[in-house]
């Protein structure tokens, strides 16, 4: 079995959802549901998608993703990606859409820029 995990905190106005281990085709639908929670909070500032600790994305992942950046936009909430490393950050510069994304280095960084 391979091993994911998701989970979401709130810290002041912004809520940041923390994707661990293998996120792919098998898992994706737990980062879906995680996000949806998200978007259906208390209209949060900014989410976090803290993906330091995810150890392998697919393409299916990368879909998660831009969905989660979509519905962001959507709801005028401004969506940042942090600790993005390894598999996940080749294809989204293989993919171009490295440039779509508001990428920083840490939660810590997104915070003081809220």
């Amino acid at each position: 079995m391979v091993f994911f995990t998701v989970s979401s905190s709130l810290l002041g106005t912004v809520l940041v959802v923390r994707a661990l281990g293998e996120l792919d085709y098998q898992n994706s639908p737990v980062l879906r549901a995680e996000m949806d929670k998200a978007w259906a909070a208390e209209t949060p500032s900014m989410v976090v998608a803290d993906v330091a600790g995810l150890t392998f994305c697919d393409s299916t992942g990368v879909a998660e993703l831009i969905l989660a950046l979509r519905r962001s936009r959507t709801l005028g909430i401004r969506l940042v990606l942090v600790g993005v490393h390894g598999t996940l950050e080749r294809i989204l510069a293989i993919t171009g859409l490295r440039a779509s994304f508001e990428v920083l280095a840490s939660v810590e960084e997104a915070l003081q820029k809220t």
